[in-house]
């Protein structure tokens, strides 16, 4: 096994370590992204004890209040801030500028996916220019067979790891763009419903 990918990165050179740095760096982003963005819940509560006090007629900001202060989210800091400045006349320009900032935030690492699901591909087409001008370099000679086969292996190991790195980022990417339109919608709705109370 060990001989095996010691011999692609053989074949894909000089292109099979930049490659296997933007794997590693993608794989990092990924994980980054799942990291830094993993209080999803905090939203949902939130919104669940403002329905909750809602249907019982009760004042939901002491409930917001106390899971706000038990959550380190960023989420509940912008909640305690509409609350303690809930007579603050430009609360809801505040809010909306506040709101932009945090959905803003919870794109870590998508531009680092992006970059490389856009570089990966096209170093492999690199890759494989720099395999076609080695076959052609040495068609004529007398011993062109390894030369020959060398170079289309490298035109085509490349070709392959490059494009096996943009699939799943670009897969990754587009499940981070949809879960980020819902939670932005999410938090538009909350604060639309949290705002709507602080003024009554």
């Amino acid at each position: 096994m060990s001989t095996t990918i010691s011999q692609f990165f053989a074949a894909c050179q000089p292109f099979g370590y930049p490659l296997l740095a933007c794997s590693v760096i993608l794989v990092t982003a990924i994980l980054y992204h799942l990291i830094f963005t993993g209080n999803r819940k905090s939203v949902k509560q939130l919104t669940h004890v403002l329905e909750q006090a809602r249907e019982g007629d009760a004042d939901p900001l002491p409930a917001l209040t106390d899971l706000c202060l038990k959550s380190s989210s960023l989420v509940a800091v912008e909640t305690l801030y509409a609350i303690r400045h809930k007579d603050d006349e430009r609360l809801e320009q505040r809010t909306e500028a506040r709101l932009r900032m945090l959905v803003d935030s919870e794109r870590a690492g998508m531009a680092t996916i992006s970059v490389i699901t856009n570089i990966a591909p096209m170093l492999g087409i690199l890759g494989t220019a720099w395999g076609l001008v080695k076959i052609f370099g040495v068609f004529g000679a007398a011993d062109a067979g390894p030369g020959v086969a060398m170079g289309i292996s490298t035109a085509l190991y490349t070709t392959i790891f490059g494009l096996a790195i943009a699939v799943p980022g670009i897969i990754a990417l587009t499940c981070f763009e949809r879960s980020l339109e819902r939670r932005a919608a999410q938090l538009n709705q909350f604060f639309t419903d949290l705002l709507s109370i602080l003024r009554k």
